[in-house]
């Protein structure tokens, strides 16, 4: 009878132990779990699983706890990332306020160097991070020079976002569901959500990470580098690596779906006909043509497709873009040529290049 009562009373004290347990508050660790599995989901309730993770951060002290929640919103606010946009926007607007009060905290050096560097990968707003970079600036701490050191970082990435226009190029998906499974397709990929991950899938000629990239939201006619436009500079790439010819077609199709700004010119007056007639071959410029791209327009040099393409041997291409209207003047025709080619095919090409009269 005695063993039966110690029996239930142990029985009844595990009991009570594991309810007591069941009522204890999700520690980090869980929080993070929950919110990463639902924004991978597109399930994500900012206020029941985002939220969670700012507040933990203010509250707990223990710093491993703390540098696993800022690493798990950077991962999830991450605006290149493969978050929804909403997740990105929520995070951008909600996760600075609890960073800049890490940073000009007591906390150990590395923590908050990580929550500055945070606000980088959040793409945070100019205001925030100019208030980062004062806090850096004004730390007085025995490592100092390790969080000034973040400040100037933040510094110089916040001038060379704005040099690019990188800024104004946050994804902004026009159909939450199919958003959603273009973010599936991405991460099964590992690609993140950004002109340069659509810069990249077009110069790899990646109809499919193409499309997804769109569908999430990336801007078509997004800024690349030096000026060019992303169309420019993916064309570029595909082109000089030989991609497959059929692949390329089908990357452009997309892109001139979407909308892509075919005569777009950079600061010195190119388009991407320019830059293509130089490495790409006949059929890619044929589609740029089809696609609306200009077939004699003149960059800042007095240079032409046409030009390129003469000056460049590409004979096929200029015989196109003569058909489609292209010419030159024969004074121009000298200034090409020191000495006119000499095959029938190519004089017959050039002599239809020049302008009657000229």
């Amino acid at each position: 009878m005695k063993l039966q009562r110690n029996l239930l009373a142990l029985a009844l004290g595990c009991a009570l132990a594991g309810a007591a347990l069941a009522r204890q508050p999700p520690g980090p660790a869980q929080l993070i779990e929950r919110a990463e599995a639902q924004v991978e989901q597109g399930t994500a309730d900012p206020q029941r699983d985002l939220e969670p993770l700012l507040r933990n951060l203010r509250a707990v002290r223990d710093e491993s706890a703390r540098h696993s929640l800022i690493s798990a919103i950077e991962k999830l606010g991450d605006a290149d990332g493969a978050s929804p946009a909403a997740v990105k926007a929520w995070f951008a607007e909600q996760a600075p306020p609890v960073l800049l009060d890490v940073a000009r905290s007591q906390a150990g050096w590395s923590l908050r160097g990580d929550a500055l560097m945070a606000l980088r990968t959040l793409d945070a707003s100019d205001v925030v991070l100019d208030e980062a970079i004062a806090i850096a600036r004004a730390d007085t701490s025995e490592q100092k020079g390790y969080i000034r050191s973040r400040g100037a970082l933040l510094e110089d990435w916040k001038d060379s976002r704005r040099r690019s226009g990188r800024s104004s190029a946050a994804a902004r998906p026009a159909d939450a569901a199919k958003e959603q499974q273009a973010l599936e397709l991405l991460r099964t990929r590992s690609v993140g959500v950004s002109a340069d991950s659509l810069s990249d899938a077009v110069g790899k000629s990646r109809p499919d990470v193409v499309s997804a990239l769109l569908d999430a939201g990336v801007d078509v006619n997004a800024p690349g580098p030096a000026g060019m436009s992303l169309l420019t500079v993916g064309a570029m790439i595909a082109c000089s690596n030989k991609n497959p010819v059929e692949r390329q077609l089908d990357v452009l199709d997309i892109l001139f779906r979407r909308g892509a700004q075919v005569n777009a010119r950079d600061a010195q007056g190119n388009t991407v006909l320019m830059a293509a007639v130089q490495s790409c071959p006949l059929p890619v410029i044929e589609k740029f043509v089809a696609g609306g791209a200009e077939p004699d327009p003149v960059n800042a040099q007095q240079f032409t497709p046409l030009k390129m393409a003469l000056i460049g041997g590409h004979w096929d291409i200029a015989d196109f873009l003569v058909g489609k209207g292209a010419r030159i003047t024969a004074g121009e025709a000298d200034q090409l040529f020191f000495e006119k080619p000499q095959d029938p095919a190519q004089l017959a090409v050039l002599k239809r290049a020049i302008k009657p009269g000229q």
